[in-house]
């Protein structure tokens, strides 16, 4: 007589359609977390607005723009801050001064 392969299996999967069920729910109603809305500022602490072009000729200052709200010691030091911070060149890209390498240190 020949065995039932779905005979082993039935409790696995009625055990991960529970799981299934669930989680999906809250998975679905899950928000997604966003930035709120900021100001890129100079090192100087001046607003770069991209609309009207004031200061828009300035790289943004990370110190600056997120320093405001958040401890800058504690965000540089994260992974992508990182990222590049040993090809750094002050002339990496002529035409985008605020671009120093071709990792994420020095972009926005």
């Amino acid at each position: 007589m020949r065995k039932n392969p779905y005979k082993i299996w039935s409790p696995a999967l009625v055990v991960l359609a529970v799981g299934l069920a669930l989680l999906l729910p809250s998975l679905a109603g899950a928000k997604i977390r966003t930035h709120a809305p900021i100001q890129l500022k100079t090192e100087d602490g001046k607003i770069i607005n991209p609309l009207t072009g004031e200061n828009a000729d300035q790289p943004y200052s990370p110190r600056q723009t997120c320093g405001a709200c958040h401890n800058y010691n504690d965000i540089t030091k994260g992974y992508h801050f990182q990222q590049g911070w040993d090809r750094v060149k002050d002339n990496f890209n002529a035409k985008k001064p605020w671009v120093l390498s071709d990792g994420m240190m020095g972009k926005f």
